[in-house]
């Protein structure tokens, strides 16, 4: 039972709040600052289920805190809740999947699922309720995201610190008291090798220690994301479920917040404590480097400092880039997304200008992003020059001050100093992952405090009145100005069409969003009381309030004087019907329980018996993206008898007949209002006026209020304005009776029966004949295939340019080992004398460097070589950044050309959610990860080979050791490998299902509301998140998993050289022994971040491999251009269409559609086409604009054969007004047009009437959805615009088409009857006049 608690909370301006929770059994279901409800429901209950006796909050933390845990009886599902310490730090739960990756046996079905304790509903029920905290301690004002987060993670950050001190200590350690030693005894060495021998299994051992912290590290900040990712994307989730329609944010603004701000929260906790680690390595290496060398190593620390407010001076700005290119990126994306209006797109011959204007954006996108990679590379490069730099600058600041220098000393600080490395690395991952978290959470916190609409609705006790409106003003908006003044007072102008008889504004000013808070309320003193089983129709103009009494009766607007209340449970039909992905069935069950019987009548009572037999799996057939296998009728048929088969007490039905023809709409309002609804509450929205007279009560609006109310035959007696429009709709009525024969309603019924008139046709009938339209995306296995970096490559500007970007790499991996080997040699040459030149390949002392005569010629040269490695790397920045943006660039291009040239079918049996997630998920790759994980990951592997090849001089037995050993770890690597790419991949494509899923709930929130089903969506949402962060902890961890060990590996180089020196087995002079033992302590790290970035790079370019995919499965259609043949000069001249034996099938495993038609359709004519479901009336459309290539026969046009022609001379001389509007966002002007080939008059001209100068013109179902009055007056726009076109007019509306020159009835693909209407109906048995008879009769 839910009940409602006062939760009162200060504010810091002053006063309190109510909070408003709704709590069930002592459960808090719910969040808002006014007061909102939440249904009752069982994932309510277990989510506040108090915790079981003896079971505390950390209890499986403790668990994990025990070092070794033996194998349990009865193990978890997820491994890594049975892991113990030492599992858990070094990733051993995880052996059996690497394992099972390395026999190609894993996958998504053998993969465990997310433990419990990071599933998306304990994690969820966590954040809420630190929030919740939050704003009774401070206050709503002054909540803050930010600690809410701090709180989250609070133990586990205390645990990542004391790993921090583990890892600060141990790097180190072996720098300060090992690698002094063990030089010393490499200088001297002494009888006691087993001391020397323990120095250097110590040294294994605290690197060992070392690798070990920084991978418990980072296992404990990828699984603390990973909660917070879970607690954030749900906490989220169940606030937008709260809404029943979104006024207070679009639906553009929902989707960036899941998709950018959600990542930023997570990156902010996975990097953010990262900044400790830095903060503890500056300390240890500070104190360290001081004990070494004495305070002079300050100098070094302050080269660091200065690099580390350099390193987040550009990560600031690196995050200012990625503000505004993000800006331009959703232009981008939101211009990408035409591509759900691709036939329009295709019908308008927009694929050029579409591509240009896209072209354009991603142009200007990619200067920004080339400003973003510049910052990147730059922070690359001063991480690889960082340590060399400092150390030229303390040496030369060093011996300047001449103070002496030793070989001991010197490579010892340079030893000391390398871990500082690391946190130059870690600072811009830390910087930008707090500075975009503080900005993401200011975002967060306004969507938490954004209020939810008051529940007005009152539940009345009176079952006898269903709803009550008692002077009952309502609007969209929460406030609304009490004077509305100018052209836009709608007291005053009623219905009047602007720009019409008022001056013309500019029309930038057609913009909703400059008018929106201006409008005065949409329903004013609205006075209704519905009793029980009453049907009440409601009609008017459009605009003019209808709709908006649906949404006030449901509780999604804003309720500004009165009240309203509703008593029993509702069901909602939407006037754009709402289409889940799944099949018949479920759409029309929406989770409810099978009734065979029930669910047959309701079939039947809907009228969709017929369409579920031309179905190749009746009502099992899978509908596809939005419906996009079935036709708007289709869909608003389901969606009437989803509303049908949940049985509640009261319908609320917005326009369900617009988009059926005479017949079906007979037949429901028949069969399902009159009889099956018979007992129920129904508002019926309605343009369909003459239904009206069979319903018990009728109310007008005009301009958001009642301004007619009655039963049929009051108000025509009153003669008022209802009067008016029956008169009208009789009057269009009765031309087919007055033009036609007379026949009885006996003989009408028959020959309906006999002839079955038409209904509305499959939007793609080529879809029914498959169960799986869109089938399961195809996931490529194994490593990447060579031409998936061949087609980069020639993507980037050719190997040419890709070698000299390399060549600049091997130069800059070069000097800062230069520097070092330099420093070696200065320091060997000692005074400079020839004797302590000679004794330089002993073990005798070489004099002081001071004493040295060439001294000023040595620091020359320490000095250049930092100084030119600081211009080379600017250079390679410059020109890797270009060759970067110039690859994403390209690959971008090319396959929004190739799948803007792909045929319709493509698009039918392709989501457009994968399309989209290319253009932006993938790219979103490419421009931002892949760029600096392929320059880190091969500058690291230079690295590695000029290390390799430095310590190799010191024995050909140690290159071969360090050979054997590095080519085991690469060996070791590409096996596991393969269980690192099935994660990700499987990240990658779990990405679709989950936005699908949001997006499908944004366009349905009302349903879903209406139809109890929140819940429902929420456990789907979690199961969707969970399955997402699960493949995102695996691979990461698999990442580090095979990190770990690489690294353990590669220190047994560090131990072999170490060995070697301690033996003496090197000849090479002590300087360089020094030097190279320094940077062998650098390998290992080195090595492992080698592979990892490496690997992590190429899990990148599987988005490149993705994209090419696409391009493989795009088969483009004819040409738009053919080259050398040219459109006949003023064709087509006169608009005769001839269609000769012509035959047309949607897709090779697809029956024919069109079956031998042939017939002329003369010039200047006007052609009215019906038909039934299936008949071929849209196909004909398809046909002549060539979506689809002719089977056989041809059409010919002003003689002409369209084949013969380029597709976009053949669409360009054609118009087409479609049966589902599209609306791209922008202004009014920007949907007219969108190009700029227009001025403002001649923009206004077409506004006022509609006017296309083209010769041939296809209108599918224009009106369909309109009043009679507007369907008046476009069918005389029509006739005066389009005189002197060809006029194809596909309608459901018989009546609309009597004026047509002639009628054609299409039939299974063939012509069933094609004559003038006069004819057809004195034709005995004509189809088409028992259509009329049956359309006449219902409306008079």
């Amino acid at each position: 039972m839910t009940r409602r608690r006062m939760y009162w909370v200060p504010r810091s301006s002053g006063g309190l709040v109510n909070l408003g929770l709704d709590v069930d059994d002592d459960m808090v279901s719910g969040l808002s600052y006014k007061t909102i409800t939440v249904e009752d429901s069982p994932w309510r209950q277990q989510v506040r289920e108090p915790e079981a006796p003896g079971r505390g909050k950390y209890d499986a933390a403790w668990k994990t805190m025990i070092p070794f845990r033996p194998k349990p009886k009865f193990p978890e599902p997820q491994p890594l809740d049975d892991a113990g310490l030492f599992s858990y730090l070094t990733l051993s739960w995880l052996n059996p999947l690497m394992v099972r990756g390395l026999r190609r046996s894993l996958d998504e079905d053998n993969i465990p699922q997310l433990s419990v304790h990071d599933a998306a509903d304990k994690n969820a029920k966590r954040l809420r309720l630190l929030w919740e905290e939050e704003v009774s301690r401070h206050g709503i004002d002054k909540a803050s995201v930010l600690r809410v987060m701090l709180r989250f993670q609070r133990t586990r950050l205390i645990f990542d610190t004391i790993v921090s001190c583990c890892f600060s200590i141990t790097s180190v350690l072996g720098p300060i008291l090992l690698m002094p030693k063990i030089l010393e005894y490499a200088k001297n060495p002494s009888r006691d090798v087993a001391y020397g021998v323990g120095l250097c299994l110590a040294l294994f051992f605290t690197e060992c220690l070392k690798s070990l912290s920084m991978c418990s590290c980072w296992v404990i900040n990828q699984r603390t994301g990973v909660r917070f990712r879970a607690a954030v994307f749900s906490f989220a989730f169940e606030k937008l479920m709260q809404f029943k329609s979104l006024t207070h944010i679009t639906v553009g603004e929902a989707i960036g917040f899941f998709t950018t701000d959600v990542n930023c929260l997570y990156e902010g906790v996975y990097y953010g404590p990262l900044a400790v680690l830095t903060f503890l390595l500056l300390i240890s290496c500070s104190i360290t480097s001081c004990l070494v060398l004495g305070p002079i190593a300050l100098i070094a620390m302050l080269c660091y400092l200065l690099f580390l407010p350099l390193q987040a001076f550009l990560t600031r700005k690196l995050v200012e880039s990625q503000k505004h290119t993000s800006e331009v990126s959703d232009q981008r994306i939101r211009m990408t997304s035409v591509l759900t209006s691709i036939k329009l797109i295709k019908m308008y011959t927009w694929e050029k200008p579409f591509t240009k204007v896209i072209k354009d954006l991603r142009k200007k996108e990619t200067k920004l992003l080339e400003k973003c990679g510049l910052i990147q590379s730059l922070t690359t490069v001063i991480l690889f020059l960082a340590p060399s730099l400092s150390a030229v600058l303390l040496f030369l600041t060093h011996v300047g001050l001449r103070l002496k220098l030793t070989i001991s000393v010197a490579f010892t600080t340079v030893a000391t100093l390398g871990p500082m490395r690391l946190s130059v690395f870690l600072t811009p991952f830390a910087v930008k992952g707090l500075t975009n978290s503080k900005s993401a959470a200011d975002r967060f916190k306004k969507f938490f405090l954004q209020e939810s609409p008051v529940i007005y609705v009152k539940e009345l006790e009176d079952p006898r009145k269903p709803v009550v409106l008692e002077e009952a003003t309502l609007s969209w908006r929460k406030t609304c100005p009490g004077i509305i003044n100018g052209a836009l007072e709608l007291e005053k102008n009623r219905y009047t069409p602007e720009g019409m008889t008022r001056a013309q504004p500019p029309l930038s000013g057609l913009e909703p969003e400059a008018q929106g808070d201006t409008r005065g309320p949409e329903l004013r003193k609205i006075n209704l009381v519905l009793s029980k089983g009453t049907m009440l129709g409601v009609c008017g103009n459009t605009g003019s309030g209808k709709s908006s009494l649906l949404s006030a009766i449901l509780g999604q607007m804003h309720l500004l004087e009165g009240s309203v209340g509703v008593h029993g449970s509702l069901a909602y039909v939407p006037q754009q019907a709402w289409i889940i992905k799944g099949s018949v069935r479920e759409n029309i069950l929406m989770g409810s329980q099978y009734d065979e019987a029930w669910y047959l009548q309701v079939l039947h009572c809907c009228s969709l018996n017929h369409d579920l037999e031309i179905l190749p799996f009746g009502d099992m057939t899978e509908i596809g993206e939005r419906g996009l296998n079935l036709s708007g009728g289709q869909k608003q048929r389901i969606s009437l008898a989803r509303a049908v088969y949940s049985d509640r007490e009261l319908y609320l039905l917005d326009d369900p007949l617009s988009a059926v023809d005479a017949h079906v709409g007979k037949h429901i309002f028949e069969e399902c209002f009159k009889k099956v609804l018979r007992r129920k509450t129904v508002i019926l929205v309605t343009h369909q006026l003459q239904y009206l007279e069979f319903c018990d009560q009728i109310i007008l609006f005009e301009d958001g209020k009642i301004c007619e109310k009655g039963i049929h035959s009051e108000l025509i007696q009153k003669r008022g304005r209802y009067a008016q429009l029956i008169q009208k709709m009789h009057e269009k009525a009765t031309q087919g009776v007055l033009q036609g024969v007379a026949k009885t309603e006996e003989d009408l019924q028959l020959e309906g029966q006999a002839q079955t008139a038409c209904q509305e046709e499959l939007l793609s009938e080529n879809a029914v004949l498959e169960n799986q339209l869109s089938q399961k995306e195809k996931m490529e296995e194994g490593s990447l295939k060579w031409t998936v970096y061949h087609h980069y490559i020639q993507a980037g500007g050719g190997y040419l340019i890709c070698s000299m970007i390399f060549l600049l790499m091997v130069m800059l991996a070069f000097f800062p080992v230069f520097s070092f080997w330099w420093l070696s040699y200065w320091l060997g040459q000692g005074s400079g004398n020839n004797s302590s030149q000679e004794s330089n390949w002993t073990t005798a002392d070489p004099g002081d460097i001071l004493d040295n005569p060439q001294l000023p010629f040595y620091q020359l040269v320490f000095g250049l070589s930092g100084l030119l490695a600081i211009l080379l790397g600017i250079c390679l920045s410059l020109v890797f950044t270009k060759v970067m943006g110039k690859a994403s660039t390209a690959l971008h291009n090319k396959l929004f050309n190739k799948v803007s040239h792909c045929p319709m079918c493509f698009f039918d049996t392709t989501p457009t959610g994968r399309l989209l997630n290319c253009f932006a998920g993938d790219m979103d790759e490419l421009d931002q990860f892949l760029p600096i994980m392929i320059e880190q990951s091969v500058l690291l592997v230079l690295a590695v080979i000029i290390i390799l090849l430095i310590i190799s001089f010191m024995s050909p037995y140690i290159l071969l050791m360090g050979v054997v050993i590095l080519s085991a770890c690469l060996i070791y690597f590409r096996m596991f490998k393969k269980a690192i790419n099935v994660f990700k991949r499987l990240k990658n494509y779990s990405c679709s299902p989950l936005f699908s899923h949001i997006l499908t709930t944004l366009q349905g929130l009302s349903s879903i509301h209406v139809y109890g089903k929140t819940e429902e969506f929420i456990n789907e949402f979690k199961k969707l998140t969970d399955v997402q962060n699960n493949y995102l902890l695996m691979f990461m961890s698999s990442t580090r998993w095979v990190a770990l060990r690489l690294e353990l590996m590669t220190n047994l180089v560090t131990l072999v050289v170490a060995l070697f020196l301690v033996f003496g087995l090197s000849s090479v002079p002590h300087s360089y022994k020094a030097m190279a033992f320094s940077l062998v302590l650098q390998l290992a790290s080195n090595f492992q971040a080698s592979v990892r970035i490496g690997s992590e790079a190429e899990a990148c370019l599987t988005a490149v491999e993705r994209i090419l995919q696409y391009m493989k499965m795009c088969v483009p259609e004819a040409p738009l251009h053919i080259e050398g043949a040219s459109c006949p000069r003023g064709w087509p001249q006169h608009g005769e269409i001839t269609f000769q034996d012509y035959q047309m099938k949607y897709r090779d495993n697809t029956p024919i559609v069109l079956n031998g038609l042939s017939l002329t359709i003369h010039s200047q004519e006007v052609v009215g086409i019906v038909g039934r479901t299936g008949s071929g009336k849209s196909s004909l459309g398809v046909a002549l604009f060539r979506l689809v290539e002719p089977a056989g026969g041809r059409i010919l046009i002003d003689g002409v054969d369209i084949c013969s022609l380029s597709l976009e001379d053949l669409r360009s001389k054609f118009s087409v007004i479609p049966q589902d509007p599209v609306l791209l966002s922008g202004t009014i002007r920007f949907n007219l047009d969108p190009f700029h080939r227009c001025t403002d008059e001649q923009i206004w001209d077409a506004l006022k009437r509609t006017f296309l100068n083209k010769t041939i013109v296809l209108i599918d179902e224009a009106t369909a959805s309109l009043d009679l009055e507007m369907d008046i007056l476009i069918q005389h726009v029509i006739r005066e615009s389009f005189r002197g076109c060809t006029v194809l007019i596909i309608a459901h509306r018989v009546t609309t088409i009597l004026n047509c020159d002639r009628i054609l009835v299409m039939g299974n693909g063939k012509v069933v009857e094609f004559d003038k209407p006069e004819v057809l109906q004195r034709k005995p048995g004509s189809t088409f006049a028992a259509l009329l008879a049956i359309a006449s009769s219902s409306m008079s």
